[in-house]
């Protein structure tokens, strides 16, 4: 039986977080979004102690694999949880992916809420730059 990780993130914002996860690969229809966080199942069917209220179930995950989520806590964050047998996918480079989509998709409605007018978007380096006009300008 593998255990999990459960590790803090930056991701505060749900919807961001499924963009994210989308952009990563998993269907949306495949990712489960609870007000109250839900049990999550080892490869064998088992109920485990880890919640989440954001679940990519295991049959999506792969073969053999175990339910990934990201729980909710009480500042707004959330934690994520994966197991160490799942970690050989989601290891750091996909990680560090699945946590600039989030930050790009965060940053995008930001900008969008502060009445901020998309420009372009272009990849230097490892980093994202997005550029927007103010509205009227």
């Amino acid at each position: 039986m593998s255990s999990y990780a459960s590790v803090k993130t930056i991701f505060n914002d749900r919807e961001c977080l499924i963009e994210a996860l989308v952009e990563m690969g998993y269907a949306r229809e495949h990712i489960e979004v609870h007000e109250t966080a839900q049990g999550l199942y080892g490869y064998h069917g088992d109920l485990r102690q880890e919640k989440a209220n954001v679940i990519v179930r295991r049959q999506h995950v792969g073969g053999a694999s175990n339910d990934i989520g990201w729980e909710k806590q009480t500042d707004g964050t959330y934690t994520q949880h994966i197991s160490d047998y799942d970690a050989h996918k989601h290891d750091a480079k996909w990680l560090t992916g699945l946590k600039a989509s989030y930050t790009e998709k965060r940053a995008v409605k930001e900008m969008k809420r502060q009445g901020l007018r998309f420009m372009s978007r272009e990849k230097i380096g490892n980093k994202i730059v997005v550029k927007y006009l103010k509205q009227g300008v």
